[in-house]
């Protein structure tokens, strides 16, 4: 059953969905890039809910004039729930991050076909990598998020360069004693990471 979706800046009916702006970052010439310094989704389900999860979709930027190999993906945060997949999109159905609210757990239509995280996926010069996967919160959790994915590049002569984008992604069920008081990230997503602070 989908709950509800958020897509960052943007958020529609089902479950309490909220999505918080981002800024701009520049990272060293010829890594993958992000535009964001902080910022991401979250979604609370009712009072109640058995469980709570979400899917979320986190894109990279290879502004380069050069193809990247992707050698890794990985959270670099996680708290209070379990990464159930990571995975790459080749090529999704929607060209927006984002998150969506459901306790389904087939992957949204949306994100198509995918990859392994370690496969040697290849981005394409001035084009994207979008970072898909799924957090379920763990019992007897309220709030629990993924904070930031860090990749890791194979670059000339077999070097491997890491670039980090700090969204946070979080699900929450709210809490029967403050329905409406239940905050779904347990950090602040307006603040960049530490890790984060100083990229670029």
């Amino acid at each position: 059953m989908n709950v509800g979706r958020a897509v960052i800046g943007a958020s529609t009916i089902g479950a309490l969905v909220l999505a918080v702006g981002l800024g701009v970052a520049v990272a060293p010439a010829g890594e993958l890039t992000t535009t964001a310094i902080s910022g991401g989704a979250c979604s609370t389900f009712p009072v109640g809910s058995a469980g709570a999860s979400s899917w979320f979709m986190a894109e990279m930027q290879n502004d380069t004039g050069s193809d990247i190999r992707v050698h890794d993906v990985r959270a670099v945060e996680l708290r209070n729930v379990t990464l159930d997949r990571l995975a790459i999109a080749p090529e999704p159905r929607t060209d927006s991050p984002g998150l969506i609210a459901t306790d389904d757990a087939a992957m949204p239509e949306e994100y198509g076909r995918t990859v392994p995280v370690d496969s040697g996926f290849v981005v394409p010069a001035h084009c994207e990598l979008d970072i898909v996967g799924r957090i379920v919160l763990r019992d007897p959790e309220h709030a629990g998020e993924v904070q930031g994915f860090a990749v890791t590049t194979t670059g000339n002569l077999g070097t491997l360069r890491t670039s980090r984008t700090p969204e946070t992604y979080g699900v929450a069920i709210a809490r029967r004693d403050a329905p409406d008081d239940t905050p779904c990230f347990v950090s602040d997503p307006f603040e960049p990471p530490g890790w984060a602070k100083n990229v670029g």
